[in-house]
């Protein structure tokens, strides 16, 4: 019998806290004990979701090792010495996405005696992520159960000789746009009217933003936009719009839960032209709200997507939008998501060595 699941989602913020959340409704609505420690400067969650907010992250110096070595630090002192206290043997501790400090976390678990269940969300190592390849050796390996979120990665990691490996639907929290939002994105992003492609979430290199510039400057009906927090890209996006005359908008700032629902149901089509993925919680929520996409043949997008462009050339890609808006948004099935998780859990504390 589970007494608690402590759902460990550290960065409080994007695509993979906004899963943490929804996770936690659904099998609160199962009747389970679920609690979720996260950033204390989180997002917005559900109403009936339990927070911990047992990890404090130090954002605001510009020197990245500074941030770095502040935030552990405070992980090792704080955050881990409470989860010692709070975690027990009837327990299972589901660890959400990829954290430097995964490997510690796993051995609090390990010396509470609880059942470990690790969620990557990514079967591969950004070059830009400290720690990265640490954490997700150790998630594999280290774990009693391995959920991913599409076929691609469940096969990826069989192919690897992980074996305890289940794939679950990839379900985000998406409450209702609102409407004076999703207008004033409209205005923003589209202030002619006609058709508007956007690239939303983080501006990351292995995302193609320039792909996607030139994607849209195929297109003379449409307006493109990139919106989301800039991790290196944003000048050299600017300057080939500038170049091209690409009728794309960029703004470039992290988007809480409200704003960027609203973001994504602004769009005509959401575009995901990825140079790597496993999966996409962008498409997942376009999914959710109607919203068509077309993408990449990438990973798992593959999956999520309305349309599959066939290579990543600029023609491809300019196709793959034209083709998502005519033929509308794909439902995901994410019938009993909640229950597959739990079923997870259950097979996770199974294996255990008695």
């Amino acid at each position: 019998m589970i007494r608690r699941v402590h759902l460990v989602e550290s960065g409080g913020r994007g695509g993979v806290f906004n899963h943490s959340v929804e996770v936690a409704a659904g099998l609160g609505g199962l009747g389970v004990d679920v609690v979720v420690h996260t950033a204390d400067d989180c997002d917005a969650a559900p109403a009936p979701v339990t927070l911990c907010r047992c990890v404090t992250w130090h954002r605001t110096s510009p020197n990245r090792r500074v941030r770095q070595a502040r935030t552990s630090t405070r992980y090792l002192l704080r955050t881990l010495p409470h989860l010692h206290q709070v975690i027990g043997p009837q327990d299972v501790v589901h660890i959400q996405g990829l954290f430097a400090l995964t490997p510690e976390l796993i051995s609090i678990a390990r010396l509470r005696h609880a059942t470990v269940v690790a969620s990557p969300h990514n079967t591969f190592v950004r070059s830009n992520a400290p720690g990265g390849g640490r954490a997700l050796r150790s998630a594999l390996r280290d774990a009693d159960r391995v959920l991913v979120y599409s076929d691609a990665d469940r096969r990826r990691l069989l192919d690897r000789g992980v074996a305890n490996v289940d794939q679950v639907p990839l379900t985000q929290w998406t409450p209702p746009p609102k409407p004076a939002l999703v207008d004033r994105w409209r205005t923003e992003l589209n202030p002619n009217g006609g058709k508007l492609a956007l690239l939303p979430g983080q501006v990351r290199a292995d995302k193609n933003p320039e792909l996607f510039v030139r994607a849209v400057a195929q297109l003379p009906d449409w307006r493109g936009a990139v919106v989301g927090e800039d991790l290196g890209p944003g000048l050299r996006v600017d300057a080939l719009i500038d170049q091209t005359g690409s009728a794309v908008t960029t703004a470039y700032r992290y988007l809480g839960v409200d704003e960027f629902t609203a973001l994504v149901a602004a769009a005509d089509v959401v575009v995901a032209p990825y140079e790597v993925a496993s999966q996409s919680g962008v498409l997942a929520v376009a999914a959710r709200l109607g919203v068509p996409t077309a993408v990449a043949p990438c990973g798992g997008l593959i999956e999520l997507a309305t349309a599959v462009a066939r290579d990543t050339s600029v023609a491809a890609i300019s196709e793959a939008i034209a083709l998502a808006d005519e033929r509308g948004a794909k439902p995901v099935d994410t019938t009993d998501a909640a229950g597959r998780v739990l079923a997870a859990y259950t097979a996770a504390r199974r294996s255990q060595t008695p």
